[in-house]
């Protein structure tokens, strides 16, 4: 007799541009799958296979560092983004003529997304801005916090966002720690990371419409559902 094959659960995974599969929890991939049901020791189990179906915990500390530059003055990252289902990071400089024609078609989609859900998504600017007055122009009232200049752009410590390659060979200085593990090659550049388990979920989605800036831009279908709405 032929063993009856084992039934595979599926779980959501995201094609990236790198061609390595990631997993995605985000609350527009997963689906609920109530109707599965897991044993542990011949005994249901209410959570999963062993009965242990946590989900990793995002380290933002790690990620973006411990704080978080908002309107209202510096504030601890864990307290910025803190029940967001998103975290979008935008990688962009005020000298990009591309970044400056993106600034406000994402500002007028995350007030139309926080509108309707205020925890949906949380942009976090991460400058490639020239030098601290130009982030300072960049960074003002915009409607989303930024990560400090000198995080960024590794002044005084490791840099941790994109780090221009006339910078590097000039300065001496590496790539960033997130330029290089999203492999950034140009700005501006949008990578959006679920909120609770910090895992890449949406990225290369941004559309040129032309060859020049001034051409415009558009979200590709393949950008965060709440964003298209």
């Amino acid at each position: 007799l032929k063993r009856p094959r084992p039934l595979r659960v599926g779980v959501p995974f995201l094609a990236t541009s790198s061609g390595v599969a990631q997993r995605c929890r985000s609350p527009h991939l997963y689906w609920p799958m109530s109707d599965v049901h897991h044993f542990h020791n011949g005994a249901p189990s209410a959570t999963g296979i062993g009965g242990d179906d946590k989900k990793p915990q995002a380290d933002w500390n790690a990620i973006v560092g411990p704080t978080l530059q908002t309107a209202s003055g510096v504030k601890p990252t864990s307290e910025v983004l803190s029940g967001k289902k998103q975290v979008a990071l935008y990688f962009a400089g005020s000298w990009c003529p591309w970044c400056r024609e993106l600034w406000p078609m994402l500002e007028n989609t995350i007030k139309a997304v926080k509108a309707k859900d205020p925890n949906d998504t949380e942009v976090v600017y991460i400058s490639s801005d020239e030098n601290a007055e130009a982030f300072k122009a960049s960074a003002t009232d915009k409607p989303w916090p930024s990560m400090p200049y000198e995080r960024a752009q590794g002044i005084g410590e490791a840099p941790l966002g994109y780090v221009r390659k006339k910078v590097r060979e000039e300065s001496g200085k590496p790539q960033g720690v997130l330029g290089e593990k999203y492999k950034l090659t140009a700005l501006p550049r949008i990578v959006v990371l679920d909120g609770e388990t910090g895992e890449l979920c949406y990225e290369q989605f941004i559309h040129e419409n032309g060859e020049k800036a001034a051409d415009g831009l558009e979200w590709k279908a393949n950008a965060p559902p709440s964003w298209l709405e």
